[in-house]
C-alpha cells in the first residue's frame, strides 16, 4: 500500500526535478551535433529507437522537446520518479523492463514503430550490468528493421553518483555536449551478440567524444 508520504513525494519530486532541468538548460551552453540523423529519419517518414546508456538518462526529458518519443521505463517505484518527470517534459512512459513487463512493454514499442513513431531505451538498464547492451532492442529493430539512433552527452560540471550505473548529473551553468551517432541498422543475419557490441562500442566512442568536447575551452 502507499503511504501518504509516498504520494506526496511522488508529487513533489517530479516537479523539482522538471524545475532543476529548466534551470539547467536556460542557464548552460548546449552543443547539439549530429541531429541530421534523427531529422532525416523523421523527414522521410521513418520509425526509430534511441539508444542511450543509464547513467546518461537525464537527457531524456530535454530531448528534441517537439518530439512525441515513448520512452521505456522501469515498472520499479524509481521508475515511476522517472515516469512522472518525463511526463512534465511531454513524453510518454512504456513501463517494462528485462525483470517486469518486458513482453507486453517490447509489443507496445513494436506497434509504435509499426505507425513510424520513436522510442527511446536505455540498453543496459533497469539494474545493469552497466554499458552492457542487452539484446531486447536488437531483436526488436531486427524484428521491425528500423533504426537505432545512439546518442550520448557529455559535460564539464556534473555530479556522479555513487550508483551502479555512476548516474551523471550535470550542474547548472556547464557546458554540455549532445551527440546523435549514425542510424544503426541490425542485419537479419547478424547475431545478438554481434550486434549488442557493435551498439556498445558506438555508444562508449560516442561518450568519450562527447566528454572530450564539453572539456573543451
Amino acid at each position: 500500500m502507499t503511504s501518504a508520504l509516498d504520494q506526496f513525494l511522488l508529487m513533489l519530486l517530479p516537479r523539482i526535478i522538471w524545475a532543476y532541468l529548466w534551470i539547467l538548460a536556460a542557464t548552460s551552453k548546449i552543443e547539439v551535433h549530429g541531429s541530421q540523423y534523427p531529422d532525416g529519419l523523421q523527414d522521410q517518414g521513418n520509425g526509430f529507437t534511441y539508444a542511450f546508456w543509464h547513467n546518461r538518462q537525464i537527457v531524456l526529458p530535454l530531448l528534441r522537446r517537439n518530439d512525441c518519443i515513448h520512452c521505456l521505463i522501469s515498472s520499479s517505484r524509481d521508475g515511476e520518479y522517472i515516469a512522472r518527470v518525463a511526463k512534465l517534459f511531454n513524453k510518454e512512459a512504456i513501463r517494462g523492463s528485462t525483470t517486469r513487463g518486458g513482453f507486453e512493454a517490447m509489443k507496445q514499442m513494436m506497434r509504435i514503430l509499426r505507425r513510424r513513431g520513436i522510442v527511446a531505451i536505455t540498453p543496459d538498464g533497469p539494474l545493469g550490468p552497466p554499458h552492457e547492451v542487452q539484446p531486447g532492442i536488437i531483436q526488436m529493430s531486427r524484428a521491425i528493421g528500423s533504426p537505432i539512433v545512439p546518442l550520448a552527452f557529455g559535460a564539464n560540471r556534473k555530479k556522479v553518483f555513487a550508483s551502479w550505473d555512476r548516474f551523471n548529473l550535470p550542474y547548472p551553468f556547464s557546458r554540455i555536449v549532445l551527440i546523435f551517432g549514425r542510424p544503426l541498422y541490425v542485419q537479419a543475419l547478424e547475431s545478438d551478440k554481434t550486434a549488442c557490441q557493435r551498439l556498445k562500442r558506438v555508444l562508449d566512442e560516442l561518450v568519450i567524444r562527447a566528454e572530450q568536447l564539453a572539456k573543451k575551452r
